[in-house]
């Protein structure tokens, strides 16, 4: 059923109930992604379960790169028929509400996995809830409030990916660390079927746009061909795009990354020990007595990296043995200097939260406060400035010993943050209202399908083949094509802009 609308083109001031759409799109959305990194900040203990990963699969990082994309290849796909039926004037609350109740139901469901495509499975139904979530609130957002406001409540709203992100992170990784078990930090996720609920229990809000208007609405070809001649879109689109395969991809990997790089493992005499007899304080399975004994020639004090203690132990944990103790062994053997996965996820959640939310706000006062000193093009300036300045951080903390990395990485994600306010926004300023849904649609199957879609599995295609140095390496690729594109939209940003709002 359509929902009501106004019949302005847009808003003088906050229509009423906007603030109370903000608040609770707001929390949906970080609660959004802290759904989207658990599965990152679990990586490091998901790749040591027998039951998902054999310890010797040569294409572990690979598969553990599709399982991010899983979710990410249903969500673009849902996206755009979501976007329609917004343009269309479908109820907004409604698909909202279906939309979290279905992703928070997957998302869930995840800790239940009994093998690697049970979990692919239940990844892709989180991109179909999430896909129905992210063109609608956009669009909800901007058609709610004035355009002079709208770089700062998108600022606001899309505060969430830092912290819901760092959330995720941090939950994810000290749950996993607590239960001794990667599958309790998806249940957390039942959550968000409360916030479904709230999504029904909301009162539709009007649109900027008649509903005789929204049934008129252009096709997706008269849009893509619309969108096509609008440069500020195309271009700020594509540089989206290059950021979020760096973003999507590294986030997909760097607590892995980190725990490969840092951890170690010693088997002795003692680690056998703790194997057949556990701290009663331990969550840790007992291990039967014959694999404690075919370890036993395998105890030689040597420290080894994550790879080499795969090696190390290929012969002797083979089939159903390393499936069932593999990543008991590992945890058992790793040593006291050794990063535990709580703490890796707690220090980059920190800094995702500390530098994004930062960013974040830096970039929408910058963005505004040199549009209105007459900077043409000034939401592409911060942006595509911001994402150049922060490549050589970026190199740098891929050959800085941690902890003196962990500055870099804060350094990397404050320039690359920087564009969550002012890109929204100029989505939001060069479209009419009538295609704006279907252009945040549009702007989401791009950015995915040609960013973090594919980034996560060719990162774990050069891992498998190389190293996740080299694979983190070849990103900073994109980071200058990104920043690039965004300083070419500049001069384009004002006339766009200008021809939006006179329809």
């Amino acid at each position: 059923m359509p929902a009501p609308a106004s019949t302005t083109a847009g808003p003088s001031a906050p229509l009423p109930g906007a603030r109370a759409a903000l608040a609770l799109l707001l929390t949906i959305n970080l609660f959004n992604y802290i759904d989207r990194q658990v599965l990152s900040a679990v990586l490091p203990r998901l790749q040591l379960d027998g039951a998902i990963f054999s310890p010797t699969d040569p294409d572990i990082q690979f598969k553990s790169g599709l399982l991010t994309s899983a979710f990410l290849v249903s969500y673009m796909l849902v996206s755009p028929l979501v976007g329609w039926l917004d343009g269309h004037g479908y109820r907004r609350w409604v698909i909202l509400g279906l939309g979290v109740t279905v992703w928070s139901l997957a998302s869930g469901c995840s800790g239940f996995a009994t093998g690697y495509w049970v979990l692919f499975a239940t990844r892709c139904l989180v991109g179909v809830g999430e896909g129905a979530y992210g063109p609608v609130s956009s669009a909800l957002l901007a058609d709610v409030f004035p355009p002079d406001r709208r770089g700062f409540v998108m600022a606001m709203f899309n505060m969430a990916i830092p912290v819901g992100s760092a959330l995720g992170f941090v939950i994810g990784g000290n749950v996993a660390d607590w239960f001794d078990d990667w599958r309790p930090a998806f249940l957390i996720t039942f959550s968000g079927l409360l916030l479904g609920v709230w999504c029904f229990a909301k009162k539709e809000l009007p649109r900027s746009t008649t509903v005789a208007q929204q049934h008129d609405a252009p096709g997706y070809v008269a849009v893509l061909k619309l969108l096509a001649k609008n440069r500020s879109f195309v271009l700020c689109c594509a540089g989206m795009t290059a950021v979020t395969f760096v973003l999507g991809g590294v986030a997909a990997y760097i607590p892995n990354y980190v725990f490969q790089r840092e951890s170690r493992f010693t088997l002795t005499a003692d680690t056998l020990t703790a194997l057949a007899n556990p701290p009663k304080e331990s969550k840790r399975r007992v291990v039967p007595a014959e694999v404690v004994e075919a370890l036993r020639p395998k105890a030689d004090g040597v420290e080894r990296d994550l790879a080499g203690l795969k090696t190390h132990l290929a012969d002797v944990l083979p089939g159903d043995l390393g499936k069932l103790y593999f990543e008991t062994a590992a945890t058992t053997a790793t040593t006291p200097s050794s990063p535990s996965l709580g703490s890796i996820n707690t220090y980059f959640g920190a800094i995702v939260v500390l530098g994004g939310l930062a960013a974040t706000a830096f970039g929408a006062w910058l963005g505004e406060y040199l549009r209105k000193r007459g900077v043409r093009g000034a939401y592409f300036w911060v942006i595509g400035l911001g994402a150049l300045a922060a490549l050589p951080f970026y190199l740098a903390f891929l050959y800085t010993p941690f902890p003196l990395g962990w500055v870099f990485v804060f350094l990397t994600v404050f320039g690359l943050f920087m564009h969550v306010g002012p890109g929204f926004t100029i989505v939001a300023n060069v479209v009419t209202s009538e295609v704006r849904a279907t252009a945040f649609a549009i702007n989401i199957l791009v950015i995915h399908a040609l960013g973090d879609v594919i980034s996560p599995p060719l990162i774990g295609l050069v891992a498998d083949t190389s190293s996740l140095h080299t694979a983190f390496l070849l990103m900073s690729t994109m980071v200058v094509l990104g920043g690039a594109l965004w300083v070419w939209g500049a001069r384009y940003l004002d006339d766009d802009t200008r021809r939006a709002e006179q329809g």
